[in-house]
Formats: structure tokens, sequence, C-alpha cells
């Protein structure tokens, strides 16, 4: 997904809102549809579509495969414009806030339950570092099951916070799972490539 300078947090469509709503909300928002991009396994793509908006933004529809969760996110060069069009977004679609994302955590008690809400809370995380994120996703790092760990390796990166880098480090020098702890260490690797 190719974006502007800003984007706005992954806004993680409940199961209720279907193509037909979305496409409601868009053409009454004043949305262009731009076209779509095919779903490539192979190439580890997934089906995107794109609509441009007023002033120079634009929305990007994805169907996650590795989250198993479709969402929203709008993008462009006016940060507050930004802002403005992800929460028209939030306030007329059906979409998990943090606050939903966050009990879903904790609610979870299977691992293959934790693995998930681990990934999608770090899939639809705010732009920027808030504790009570953090420290649910560092929870999960701390977990007993490697697949939960491996996926909060991966909510880490969708997340993209430079504040993970250190709970990273740890994981990728001392993790007992070999395939965590190199996950991790490519994980370290592209939040270094974004952050410097």
């Amino acid at each position: 997904m190719t974006v502007g300078p800003h984007t706005g947090r992954r806004l993680i469509l409940r199961d209720s809102v279907d193509n037909a709503g979305i496409r409601a909300f868009a053409e009454a928002d004043g949305w262009t549809y731009q076209g779509d991009i095919a779903r490539d396994p192979a190439n580890q793509a997934f089906y995107e579509a794109k609509w441009s908006l007023p002033g120079g933004l634009s929305a990007h529809f994805v169907a996650d495969e590795f989250v198993d969760a479709r969402y929203l996110v709008v993008a462009g060069d006016d940060d507050a414009g930004v802002q403005e069009a992800s929460a028209r977004l939030e306030a007329a679609l059906d979409v998990w806030s943090v606050a939903d994302l966050e009990t879903n955590f904790d609610v979870c008690v299977y691992p293959f339950e934790q693995a998930r809400s681990v990934l999608l809370l770090g899939a639809g995380s705010p732009e920027r570092a808030v504790d009570s994120v953090f420290t649910r996703v560092l929870e999960a790092v701390r977990h007993k099951e490697p697949r939960v760990r491996r996926a909060a390796v991966q909510a880490m990166v969708y997340a993209g916070w430079p504040e993970y880098r250190e709970p990273l480090a740890e994981l990728a020098a001392r993790d007992a799972d070999p395939e965590v702890a190199r996950e991790a260490g490519l994980a370290l690797r592209v939040l270094e490539e974004r952050h410097g």
C-alpha cells in the first residue's frame, strides 16, 4: 500500500460492515474510486481498493489475510485532513475502537485467540504509542506459547512504534524459541529502517 507521509490508524471493520456499506459511505462522502489491486498470494499482496478523497487524501480498503481482518486507512499530505477523514469513517462505520481491541485482548484465554487478538491490537494501534496498548503487547511478548510471542512480534511491526525497538532487541537476543528470535530480529530491522 503506497500512501502519503501521514497515515491514519487502520480502522478494522467489524463483520457487520459489508462492501455495499463501504461503497455507500464512499459515495455519500464524495470519494472517487481509483481502482483495486488483485490478491496475489505468491507476492504476499492482499486485495486492496483505493479511493481519492476531497483535499488530496486517499482511502485504502485492505483485506489483510495475515491478520484475518478487513480495514480502511486514510492517507495524505495533510495530517489534520487525514485525522478528520478517519474520525468521520470511525463514526459512520462499525469499526473496532482501540478500547474494543484492548478488551478483546483482555478476554481471550486460548493461545489461538490470544495470538489473533494481539495481531488485531497491533494492526489497529493508534499512530503514536499509548501505554494501554504497549503494556498489552508486552504481556503477549512474555506469553509461554511461542505462537503468541510471534503474533506479538508481528503486532509490533504493524504498529511501527519506535518504542518497540528495545523489546524486539530483547526477544531477538534471548527468546528460547529460535523462530521467535529470528522474526524479532527481522522486525527490529524493519523498525530501524522506518525510524533511522
